[in-house]
C-alpha cells in the first residue's frame, strides 16, 4: 500500500479510537493520549507519505508506544526534580520575589550562576541548551535548525542537565531562593 491522502485518511478513521485507547492504558490521561496519537499520525505521514507502507498499522502502534514511553520518562524526570526537599521558608520567599530594584543583586547572581555552568558546557551542548531552555524551542525545532537528529538534541540536553545538577548539588554557598529559581529555569521545560 502506498501511503497517500486517501489511505492515510482510512488509517486515521479506522485506527484512531483503538490507538487512543492503547495510549490511554499507558498514560491514564485521555487528552494526552489523543495528543500523542495525533503526533504519531503526523510522524507517520512525514516519514512515509508517498512511500510503500505495508506495515503502517504495526508501525503506528510502535510510534504511539514510543511517544507514550517518552512522555512517561519526561514526567518521571520532572517528578524527581521536584521531589527534592525544598524548605517552606524558601518556597514562601519565592512568592515575594519580583526582581524589582531591591532584588537586582539576586537576579545578577542567578544570571551569573546559570552563565557559569552554561559556559562550562561543550559548544554544541551549550547551543542546544540555550535554544531549549532560554529560547523555548522544542527538540524537533532545534534538530531542524542545527541539522542533527532529535536523539542528539536529547543527549545534549541530558548532558547539560547533569552538569547543572552536579553544580547545584555542590553549591552550598548559594542562597536557597536562588537554588530554587535555577532549578525552575533549568529543569522545567
Amino acid at each position: 500500500m502506498i501511503l497517500d491522502k486517501s489511505s492515510f485518511e482510512r488509517l486515521y478513521y479506522s485506527y484512531s479510537p483503538r490507538l487512543c485507547n492503547y495510549a490511554h492504558r499507558f498514560l491514564q490521561d485521555r487528552q494526552m493520549a489523543e495528543d500523542l496519537v495525533q503526533e504519531s499520525y503526523v510522524r507517520l505521514w512525514e516519514k512515509y507519505a508517498g512511500k510503500d507502507c505495508d506495515t503502517c498499522i504495526p508501525l503506528l502502534f510502535m510510534i504511539v508506544r514510543n511517544k507514550c514511553l517518552d512522555h512517561l520518562k519526561h514526567l518521571s524526570l520532572k517528578r524527581s526534580v521536584f521531589s527534592a526537599p525544598i524548605h517552606p521558608e524558601c518556597v514562601e520567599s519565592l512568592y515575594s520575589l519580583d526582581f524589582g530594584a531591591d532584588d537586582k543583586t539576586l537576579y545578577a547572581e542567578l544570571e551569573k550562576e546559570i552563565r557559569k555552568v552554561a559556559e562550562s558546557l561543550p559548544d554544541r551542548c551549550r547551543e542546544v541548551f540555550i535554544m531549549s531552555r532560554m529560547e523555548g524551542l522544542k527538540n524537533k525545532e532545534i534538530a531542524q535548525r542545527l541539522g542533527v537528529s532529535e536523539k542528539a538534541v536529547e543527549k545534549h540536553i541530558t548532558r547539560a542537565l547533569k552538569e547543572f545538577k552536579a553544580h547545584l548539588s555542590s553549591s552550598g554557598h548559594l542562597h536557597p531562593e536562588l537554588l530554587s529559581l535555577i532549578f525552575m529555569i533549568v529543569f522545567i521545560n
